[in-house]
């Protein structure tokens, strides 16, 4: 049987992302900073963020809609 998946788009998935960011880094960022990614096997959308000096990854469940597995780390420098 298959569930509904409450987030299936990677447009809804963006906006999820946006919104955590948001509680992270207290300033809001615009969707195009967002890389998402659909992991069909786990069900859940991959996120990577790049912000000035930042980044932060995490993952969004796709049926529920939760967030979870954040890390924040260093950015790569760029060349």
């Amino acid at each position: 049987m298959s569930d509904a998946l409450r987030v299936g788009s990677a447009e809804k998935a963006r906006e999820i992302a946006v919104e955590a960011a948001k509680s992270m880094w207290r300033y809001t960022i615009p969707c195009s900073f967002c890389e998402v990614g659909y992991d069909e096997n786990n069900r859940s959308w991959h996120v990577k963020i790049d912000c000035f000096e930042d980044r932060l990854r995490f993952k969004i469940d796709a049926v529920t809609g939760n967030v979870s597995a954040f890390r924040r780390e260093k950015a790569p420098e760029k060349e």
